[in-house]
């Protein structure tokens, strides 16, 4: 039997509602899909907990736990081919400016005026922190800093909105070397407790680079062709963001000698009990949640760099990637399911290891 279709001509009128017709519809078919396997997921829980077995997170790779420091290439060099891109943005980067000295920080230097500050300004020679807190430094031998209790709580303008222990200033010089040198410094000897380089550098993220590397990217940790081990990465991210952690070696809230491309869990203990605990504020806990679903229940995805990009212009830029991955239970932890996924829930990041 044969069919004759007739094709009726359609006005543009009523060819754009058609297709916006199809558009709707599509959105919605997808909008339910979506919405099914959320549930579903939110439903049956964490992964491993029933029916995947956890790994063990030590059992790949290596480590470097106890050895010396490398001579490692430092930022200046790298900024010499990376001065135009990586460059040009570090000084405003959140990696950037973990530690700095006052001439790279003008925004800060104000704060020296301040009485709170009188009797101590004229020896504090760095800052640390640049967001919500700012510590002060000074220079107290080679590779350490003593560091002054008194902190100032700033604003979005880094203009000064309070004060933390401003009433007796004094000078600690076991304290930096004991909390905040594994994230706020490079190449951290752990039985000196000295460092090598003061702030962040490009050895720390991307670990002991060569030569090679012009000519080979991917012999580079979290360049364009190395960026798909979601072990490795996570381990790289997790040396500092698992804040809770601690060294089995030395008993340090901080890796021993950790090098991109380690298997930070070989030595850095981690309750991933913290990864559903409601106690902790809903970023730390984010990231013990995405570390874990990694390290102990083997997912490979989102690892952190899917979500931010670490080297963008601006912090919007830093974040752009942060709404492309499908939604997930992950998202949840800082976003609202009630809401569009722009809808975050307000709370207050806090660290009794980092004092606020």
């Amino acid at each position: 039997m044969n069919f004759v279709v007739i094709t009726l001509p359609i006005c543009k009128r009523h060819r754009r509602r058609r297709i916006a017709a199809l558009c709707t519809l599509l959105f919605a078919v997808v909008c339910l899909i979506t919405s099914g396997a959320l549930t579903r997921a939110q439903q049956t829980g964490p992964p491993g907990t029933a029916a995947q077995k956890p790994l063990d997170p030590a059992a790949w790779g290596a480590s470097h736990v106890g050895k010396p420091v490398p001579e490692y290439i430092h930022g200046d060099e790298c900024l010499f081919c990376h001065r135009n891109t990586v460059g040009a943005t570090w000084q405003g980067n959140a990696h950037g400016v973990a530690v700095r000295q006052l001439e790279d920080a003008p925004q800060l230097r104000d704060l020296l005026k301040q009485p709170e500050l009188s009797s101590a300004a004229e020896a504090i020679e760095y800052f640390m922190g640049s967001r919500h807190r700012v510590r002060f430094l000074k220079k107290d031998g080679y590779g350490k800093f003593a560091i002054l209790n008194t902190q100032a709580v700033i604003d979005a303008d880094s203009k000064p909105r309070g004060w933390v222990e401003k009433d007796k200033p004094a000078w600690d010089r076991d304290k930096f070397a004991n909390r905040c040198a594994g994230c706020h410094a490079t190449g951290i000897d752990a039985k000196a407790k000295t460092f090598s380089a003061f702030g962040l550098d490009c050895y720390v993220c991307h670990g002991d680079a060569t030569l090679e590397h012009t000519k080979d990217i991917s012999l580079m940790w979290l360049s364009k062709k190395k960026r798909s081990d979601a072990q490795a990465i996570t381990s790289i991210c997790a040396q500092c963001h698992l804040r809770e952690g601690r060294s089995r070696s030395t008993g340090l809230p901080y890796p021993n000698n950790f090098i991109a491309g380690d298997n930070l869990f070989q030595d850095f203990a981690v309750d991933w009990a913290k990864a559903d605990d409601e106690k902790l504020n809903p970023g730390d806990r984010h990231i013990y949640r995405n570390a874990r679903d990694v390290a102990v229940y083997g997912k490979t995805y989102p690892t952190c760099i899917n979500c931010h990009q670490v080297h963008a212009e601006t912090e919007k830029q830093s974040i752009a990637r942060h709404k492309l991955p499908p939604r997930a239970p992950i998202c949840f932890d800082c976003h609202t399911n009630e809401t569009p996924i722009k809808g975050v829930k307000p709370y207050t990041v806090t660290s009794g290891l980092c004092e606020y």
